[in-house]
C-alpha cells in the first residue's frame, strides 16, 4: 500500500509566508514525538531553512542519531554548528557533549569545554566571554539546573583549571546546581543520571571547598529556599 504523501497544510502554508520559523519547528516536534521521524525531519528542514535555530539543532540530533535519516556524524556537527552560532542552547551543549566522549571518535577535551562554555554564556546572556561568571550571577540562575551536566562539567574544568581559568567558588557553585538538577531528574525517574549524581556528590566534598563551603550553602540555600533540598537530609 502506497504510503500517504506528507502534505503543508494551509496554516503551515501561512506560518512559511510570515517566515515563523517557530510554527514550522513545532509542528515538526510534534511529528518527532509521535514518532514521525521522516515527517518530522522535512519540518525541521522548512524551519530550518526559514533560520530557526532550534530546528537546525534538532536536524543535528537527527543526523546524529538516525531519527528519520541516515546517521551522519558530520552533518550532525555541522548542524549543530550552524544552530550554535545562531545561540541554540542545546546545540552548542550537545557539541560539548560530542566532543568530551570517545563514543563519536571526535574527543576533544579541550573543544568540549569550548562548547560547554559557549552553552554557559548563552544562558547567562553573555555571548563575548566569561566576565561576568560572578557569584551572584551563577547562584541566581535557577536555568542552570535544567543543564546539570554542563554545569557538572565547567565545575570540573574550573577545579582543575586544565581550560579554563580556575575558579574555586564558582566552581563549586556550579556543582550545586548540577547536584540539583541530578536530583529532580532522579525523582522523576530518570535513573541514567545516578552516576553523574554519585560523582558530583564526591566532588563538592573536596577538601578544596571546605573554606567557602559553609557560606556558599547559605547563600545558595536562600536563592533556592523553596525547592532546595539538604544533602545531609
Amino acid at each position: 500500500m502506497k504510503k500517504k504523501q506528507l502534505k503543508l497544510t494551509n496554516t503551515d502554508l501561512i506560518a512559511i509566508d510570515k517566515v515563523d520559523g517557530n510554527y514550522i519547528n513545532s509542528k515538526g516536534a510534534k511529528l518527532y514525538v509521535e514518532p514521525t521521524y521522516k515527517d518530522a525531519v522535512e519540518y525541521y528542514r522548512l524551519a530550518a531553512s526559514m533560520g530557526d535555530a532550534h530546528a537546525t539543532s534538532n536536524l543535528g540530533y537527527c543526523y546524529l542519531y538516525g531519527r528519520g535519516i541516515d546517521a551522519n556524524l558530520s552533518f550532525a556537527i555541522a548542524y549543530f554548528k550552524i544552530a550554535s552560532m545562531r545561540q541554540d542552547i542545546d546545540a552548542c551543549y550537545k557539541l560539548g557533549d560530542i566532543y568530551s566522549s570517545d563514543k563519536w571518535g571526535v574527543q576533544d577535551n579541550e573543544m568540549s569545554i569550548y562548547y560547554y562554555r559557549m552553552a554557559m554564556s548563552f544562558i547567562l546572556h553573555n555571548e563575548d566571554d566569561d566576565d561576568d561568571w560572578n557569584k551572584n550571577t551563577i547562584i541566581w540562575c535557577s536555568k542552570l539546573k535544567e543543564y546539570p551536566s554542563l554545569s557538572f562539567a565547567l565545575g570540573r574544568e574550573l577545579l582543575c583549571g586544565k581550560y579554563m581559568t580556575k575558579d574555586v567558588t564558582i566552581s563549586y557553585l556550579f556543582l550545586k546546581h548540577a547536584y540539583q538538577g541530578y536530583s529532580e531528574a532522579l525523582m522523576n525517574d530518570n535513573d541514567m543520571y545516578k552516576e553523574c549524581f554519585e560523582s558530583v556528590k564526591e566532588l563538592l566534598n573536596s577538601s578544596e571547598y571546605d573554606p567557602i563551603r559553609e557560606e556558599l550553602d547559605k547563600e545558595y540555600k536562600y536563592a533556592f529556599t523553596d525547592d532546595y533540598e539538604d544533602e545531609d537530609e
